[in-house]
Parts: C-alpha cells; structure tokens; sequence
C-alpha cells in the first residue's frame, strides 16, 4: 500500500512539473499600446520624406555574431512599409569602409535613395536558470539625408520577452523559451523595428 501511495504522489508531481502551470509571461508593451516609447529625436523626418531607404550594414556591440544581421533584417522588413529599400546583398557589394558614416553616404547616393540608415545593436541577452527565462535585445539608428549628410532621426529602442517560474514545480515553460531562443531573439528586433517605424510614420503601421 505504501508504495502505491507514493506511485501516485510521484505520478502526481510528474503531471505538475510537466503542465508548465505556475508560470507567467512578462509583457513587454502596455496593455492599452501596440507600440512602444522609444527614446527618439527627430529632426527632419516627415510623412513626405524620405521615402527610399538604404539600409547600411549594422554595428555590433554584442557577444553574438549574428546580432547585426538580424536586426539590419528587421529595420529593412519595417522600413519597406514606409517605402522601398535597397537590397541588402547589392548594398553590402558596395560598402567600402564599414560602420562609417561618410561611405554609407556615399553608397546610398550611389543606390539614389533618398535616405541612410546606420545603425548599432548595443545589447543581444539571453538567460536561463531552470525556473526562468528572458531574451532581451536593444539597438539604435541615425538616419541620414543622403543629398547633403543631415541628420533627419536618431532613435534608440530595446525589447524583452521573459518567462518566469512561479514554483519550483513548473519550469516546462520557461526550458521551452530556452529552447526557442533564437526564433524568440529574431521577433524581439522585429518589435524594435516596428516600434521605430510607429514612431516616425504610425499612419503606416497596424495598431488595435
């Protein structure tokens, strides 16, 4: 009888631990937003122009190689709804000296876009201790009049997703997070672009 009892007590504990129940999610936006604040000047960026954009390879300040990449990707899919922006891959064959300010003007001159967007990723975590988990990335851009050099925007913005175990019962759910870290990663430089294209033109973003 003994052993029964305690079949079904470790059966029990098994169910528990691999519901994932106990846990919740940290949201990183308000409730009542779609988008986030970002810490942003604008100094010449109207809903008239620019309208083209070349978007010249990103700076990474972070211990993950892909980080610059990702976030150029992000910037370029959130941009092309203000308007077109340069392929990547053609930018990139014609950069001459990376993460300076004077050549990507030169290449978006030579692409004919109105505008340049050179950016910086500053922070790409990620952390996992069996009852939590979060990724959290943070970037900055300037964006540049390609015809004589102005600035016309300077933004900074971050994202976190996290997921936290309540009890020592249930960290199903934030190992799943671990595990999908990467995919999780990529959608955070996506909120960040979107937060950015929201701040300078909202008419041309989804909101609720």
């Amino acid at each position: 009888m003994k052993r029964i009892y305690l079949s079904l007590i470790l059966l029990a504990f098994c169910a528990i631990f691999c519901s994932g129940c106990g846990t919740f999610h940290a949201m990183t936006y308000d409730g009542h937003n779609t988008y986030r604040t970002v810490d942003a000047n604008n100094y010449g960026f109207t809903k008239n122009y620019p309208k083209s954009f070349t978007i010249y390879p990103f700076k990474n300040t972070t211990w993950y190689q892909e980080a610059s990449e990702r976030a150029r990707l992000a910037m370029f899919q959130g941009f092309s709804l203000i308007g077109p922006c340069t392929n990547p891959d053609e930018t990139d064959k014609l950069v001459a000296r990376p993460f300076c300010s004077s050549d990507a003007l030169k290449v978006a001159r030579q692409q004919n876009s109105d505008a340049v967007i050179v950016g910086e990723v500053i922070t790409q975590d990620h952390f996992w201790f069996i009852f939590a988990a979060y990724s959290y990335v943070m970037l900055k851009i300037n964006i540049y009049d390609t015809r004589d050099g102005r600035l016309l925007y300077s933004g900074n913005t971050w994202s976190l997703d996290s997921d936290w175990g309540i009890s020592f019962l249930s960290p199903i759910s934030s190992l799943i997070d671990h595990i999908n870290w990467s995919r999780i990663t990529m959608g955070l430089y996506y909120r960040c672009a979107m937060d950015l294209v929201h701040d300078l033109r909202p008419d041309v973003t989804p909101t609720k």
